[in-house]
């Protein structure tokens, strides 16, 4: 829009609306250079508006087209902004704010270039202008404190180059004792507040209003960003902002109108900004922290805050809280190390005090408050520094030997009304509270729960049997009360105990057994966890929360328990009790668990018992939810396997028969239903089974040392594999095991359509046979570990299932969610090649020799490539698009290859060669792919390949080798191919390393063929982008060739591709 066709009396009329399309106008038109004058026209007006708008068009012109004006009228801008911004004063605060934006956007540029001590300089052009203009001091003010309350924050928004921006804030922080002399003499315009005589006189008339205090001290806020250099204002403003403080404080005590929580809230603002300032807590810790003691030691902050606790009002207990728990943070060193000074002990003592007062805040955490939570960190961070003190203190005399015990004395008095008050904040409130709550406030509270928790740690690290003694005697006489009108209190002891139980010692012998005694768990805590009432449901929720309790204690003591394994006859009764009733189950379970695991040695001579255990949980049923079933059991297998190897076999006897009665008989209950019956049970009997082999397997540690020829190692594990094979009850159990796998394969449950031939697999239960394979199919010896040929077969039939053969053409029939169940078939594969492709060790002496095994897997290898490189080509209508809908089968392939390659490569020459062929060209779709899932699996395969390649011939040339040879010298240019490209540009950067080992891989172990395709590729006009010219692409080619250090490689990888993309030397290359 030409300004010459504009109507501006019209467009003015329109604008003091505004209509929309005046608004689209004026945006138009300030792309135009003679919006310039535009801008002063609209500042003519009478309008509030057009005013706005006006400042708004200057403000844009300045920010945009700054070089369309030539030098003199850069200059001269600038008194005319200045003019603008008096002008403004006394008219609406938006076109103030408006006029200051573009006095501001016009600094951003100019400062200190051409505008140096910007600040001191236009507070005085506005007065002096004022003055010139008959304005009032009071109106100059109102500019000038608009102007330091806005320019920090323009100052954060604006896009300085960094070289500008360093002399800028340099040019600020020099006129700091300026700015703050005018804000603080504004906010001591409280009433009640010293009387600053060289003050400005516009600043002490401000200061008169609460809205202009409160925008003063968040301007204050605003230019601490930029720090303040040396001690003494520093301090200085601190002083300024406690004594208003102390003023703020005194008002809200005595009820007066001047008590503005908005003006107490930003002053704390500003004075916590102060004190969580860590540079100044490392210079001038004793200076400040002394202050700050000395002064928040005085009666007025004890009182303000115990006025917050009366009125329960949280918004100024917040406010308030801030800063104190600020200092406690920053300061805590400090805090230590004069705790026991006489000249501030006092002083410190009455800090500790509040922040106890704030720690035990009236009401339920979540529910009625949100300030109790906040200084938990402050005496995490006090007992760190305590224990850092401690250290560190010189206690060579006697004299400082009584300063630290008089240290962790007083720390301790401290610590022990922490634990009061945490105990107190931990319990439960009313039923009728509680059921009143929402679920956040309910979250919230459990939340602050785990926080208490952790804060109880600190708290033992101070007080160790201190602690414990308080605990152990607190509860053992509440137990001995206990009744449903002291539950709360009773749960949040076991709460503080259980908290603490991870970090004492097991050779605690002092409190712990008077609480654990054969006495106390038999008459208190065992009529507890037994115990029922018939009452509401706050009574049930009651007596429910205090059974989980006693549960949870007893298991967090696990390690306890294992230097006192005398007790464990009682204790694990106890905890098994509360199997029987529902809503205990998952608490009594997981206590079980932690027994178990942690007392697996000393719970041997009760295997038996435990066993007895097992069976009766499967005799249970649905009362003991299948996944809890499946913890107990894997929980007793680890108690089994502690046992010796010879006795392992008829301490499971029991359980395992009861599961194989249990498995024949669902199966024959399938079988028996036209179509297939319901198979949830059967499959809830082979994920116990499954849960037995993961309890049975040795610990990872053991297998690794025997592997690596550790004699210890060794000959436990050839002592148990032996005992595994002539056991007969274990033989006939993995042999009717085996059995019931087949069986279950041929159940109705797999449907298969008629006229498709498709089959419907039974998810779960798949997921359930193949886990059970897994697990059990070891390094080491495992009690139910098939025989070589009996666990391919089983796997064979499995993948059978999922992808059929037809008998007349040869062709595929995949499953109808055979890539759901793919990826698991695929992982089970892996692991039985892992397992017996392996050197052979001492222990497994029954496998056959390494020729079958190659054989039989590189058999089912091939099939299994060949039939998933089918199954993801069908998925779409490219190779590309069918890898990128099934990134996570293309992942499990790659990395059962890669692991075939690592263990054994010779399984690949068993493969069909079709198979091979299809693999390769799945490699180079994978490629060009731009998805982590398949193409770091890919790479990664094709650099083992590539590695084994470079040994296919000469003296060293194996089947193996040779075949890998001829994989890359077919499928090697497309590989190179695919990884150039995706250098070039085609992936994202994120898999640039990826890309980059597989090209190491090439050119070390091949480097005169890639060499060669290198050339040719590179050659090609645009490729691998047009980004590229041909001198980058020939360094590129010459330092990959010439280095044999991957990190090199790596970063001439990045650096190629960042030319590629068009972003070399740019912030975005970096």
């Amino acid at each position: 829009m030409a300004l010459e066709g504009l109507d501006l009396h019209a467009f003015v009329q329109a604008l003091s609306v505004p209509t929309q399309e005046a608004l689209g106008a004026l945006a138009q038109i300030q792309r135009q250079p003679a919006a310039w004058q535009l801008a002063f026209d609209l500042l003519a007006t009478n309008d509030a508006n057009c005013r706005f708008y006006g400042a708004h068009t200057l403000q844009a012109k300045i920010a945009h087209d700054w070089d369309t004006l030539d030098d003199d009228r850069q200059e001269a801008l600038r008194g005319e902004l200045i003019r603008l911004v008096v002008e403004s004063c006394d008219g609406p605060a938006s076109v103030l704010k408006k006029a200051n934006q573009a006095l501001a956007t016009y600094a951003l540029i100019t400062v200190p270039a051409r505008w140096e001590n910007f600040l001191p300089s236009v507070i005085d052009a506005i007065q002096e202008r004022a003055r010139e203009t008959g304005k009032a001091g009071a109106s100059a003010g109102v500019a000038i404190l608009d102007l330091l309350e806005l320019f920090p924050e323009e100052l954060n928004r604006a896009v300085v180059a960094s070289s500008q921006h360093g002399k800028l804030v340099q040019d600020i922080k020099v006129s700091l004792p300026v700015v703050l002399q005018i804000l603080t003499a504004v906010v001591r315009g409280l009433p009640g507040s010293a009387v600053v005589a060289d003050a400005a006189d516009f600043a002490k008339q401000l200061g008169l209003s609460p809205e202009w205090r409160v925008r003063a001290w968040r301007a204050i806020l605003q230019w601490l960003q930029f720090g303040i250099s040396g001690d003494t204002l520093f301090i200085e403003l601190l002083e300024v902002c406690i004594q208003q403080l102390q003023t703020l404080a005194a008002h809200q005590l005595s009820g007066g109108a001047h008590a503005d929580s908005d003006e107490i809230a930003a002053a704390s603002a500003a004075t916590d900004d102060m004190l969580s300032n860590m540079g100044m807590a490392a210079k001038y810790a004793r200076s400040v922290g002394t202050l700050v003691l000395e002064r928040f030691g005085e009666p007025w902050a004890s009182q303000v805050l115990a006025h917050c606790v009366k009125s329960g009002s949280d918004q100024d207990a917040m406010a308030w809280s801030a800063m104190l728990i600020s200092f406690g943070e920053t300061y805590t060193e400090f805090i230590v190390s004069k705790i026991a000074d006489p000249a501030l002990s006092e002083h410190v003592g009455t800090y500790l005090h509040m922040m106890l007062v704030l720690t035990r805040f009236p009401g339920c955490h979540g529910i009625d408050e949100g300030i109790s939570d906040q200084p938990l960190n402050f005496w995490y961070l006090l007992q760190e520094a305590l224990t850092d003190y401690e250290y560190d203190a010189d206690a060579d005399s006697d004299a400082a030997r009584a300063v630290v015990a008089a240290t962790r004395a007083a720390v301790g008095r401290a610590y022990v009304e922490l634990l009061k008050a945490l105990v107190s904040k931990c319990a439960f409130p009313s039923a009728a509270a509680w059921m009143g709550a929402d679920k956040d406030e309910r979250d919230r509270f459990m939340s602050y729960r785990r926080e208490a928790g952790d804060a109880m740690l600190n708290v033992y690290y101070v007080l160790r049997e201190d602690m414990l003694r308080l605990l152990v005697d607190e509860v053992l006489g509440s137990m001995d009360s206990f009744s449903m009108a002291n539950w709360q209190h009773v749960e949040s002891l076991l709460f503080a105990l259980r908290s603490i139980g991870e970090a004492v010692p097991e050779s605690e012998d002092v409190h712990l057994p008077r609480l654990f005694s054969a006495e106390a768990l038999a008459s208190r805590f065992m009529p507890v966890v037994q115990a029922s009432v018939d009452g509401d449901r706050s009574a049930q929720w009651g007596l429910l929360s205090t059974k989980t309790g006693v549960i949870a204690l007893i298991g967090a003591f696990s390690e306890w328990w294992r230097g006192h394994p005398e007790l464990l006859s009682v204790v694990v009764p106890c905890v098994t009790s509360g199997l029987s009733q529902p809503a205990l189950v998952q608490a009594a379970v997981a206590a079980f668990r932690r027994i178990c695991e942690s007392c697996r040695e000393q719970l041997t001579a009760a295997s038996e018992s435990m066993v007895h255990l097992a069976c009766d949980v499967l005799r249970a049923g649905a009362a003991v939810p299948a996944r809890e079933q499946q913890r107990i059991f894997e929980s007793v297998a680890e108690v089994v396997m502690a046992l010796p190897p010879q006795d392992q076999a008829a301490a499971l006897a029991p359980i395992t028969t009861a599961l194989l009665v249990g498995i024949y008989d669902d199966l024959a209950s399938v079988g028996a239903v036209s179509g297939g019956g319901d198979s949830s049970q059967l499959t809830d009997r082979l994920r116990l089974v499954d849960a037995l082999a993961r309890g049975l397997q040795f610990p990872d540690e053991v297998e690794e040392r025997a592997l690596a020829g550790d004699p210890e190692s060794v000959s436990a594990l050839a002592l148990a594999a032996q005992c595994y094979q002539l056991s007969a009850g274990l033989c006939e159990f993995r042999g009717s095991l085996l059995c019931a796998m087949g069986q279950a394969l041929e159940l109705p449950v797999w449907a298969r359509d008629v006229q498709t031939g498709m089959v419907h697999v039974d998810d779960d239960l798949l997921e359930c046979l193949l886990s059970v394979v897994n697990n059990s199919a070891r390094r080491g010896p495992h009690a139910f570990m098939l025989a070589f040929g009996d666990a391919a077969a089983f796997v064979g039939n499995a993948w059978s299932v999922l992808v059929a053969r037809r008998d007349d053409s040869g062709g595929r029939v995949f499953g109808r969610r055979w890539s759901d169940q793919c990826p698991a078939l695929l992982q089970c594969i892996s692991q039985l090649a892992t397992v017996f492709s392996a050197a052979s060790d001492r222990w497994h002496t029954a496998r056959p020799s390494m020729a079958e095994i190659d054989q039989t897997l590189g058999t089912i290898l091939g099939r299994v490539i060949g039939d998933t490189c089918a199954g993801i080509a069908r998925e779409a209508a490219t190779p590309a698009a069918a890898v990128e809908q099934q990134p996570v089968i293309v992942e499990y392939l790659f990395d059962l290859c890669t692991r075939a390659l690592q263990t054994r490569p010779e399984l690949l020459v068993c493969c069909e060669q079709a198979a091979i062929g299809s693999l390769c060209e799945l490699s180079t779709q994978a490629l060009l792919v731009p998805s982590r899932l398949a193409l770091k699996p890919t790479a990664y395969f094709l650099a083992a390949l590539i590695r084994l390649s470079g040994s296919g011939s000469g003296a060293q040339c194996t089947p193996a080798s040779a075949l890998l040879l001829l994989m890359w010298n077919q499928y090697g240019a497309a590989w190179l191919r695919a990884t150039l490209a995706g250098i070039g540009g085609m992936h994202p950067r994120s898999l640039l390393p990826n890309l980059a080992e597989l090209l190491f891989a090439m050119a070390k172990n091949h480097l005169a063929t890639t060499r060669q395709w290198m050339a040719q590729l590179l050659s090609e006009p645009e490729f691998p982008s047009p980004h590229a010219d041909g001198e980058a692409k020939r360094q590129f080619m010459r330092q990959v060739l010439s280095t044999r250090s991957f990190v090199r490689v790596k970063s001439i990888v990045g650096e190629f591709s960042t030319k590629c993309r068009n972003i070399h030397g740019t912030a975005y290359a970096d």
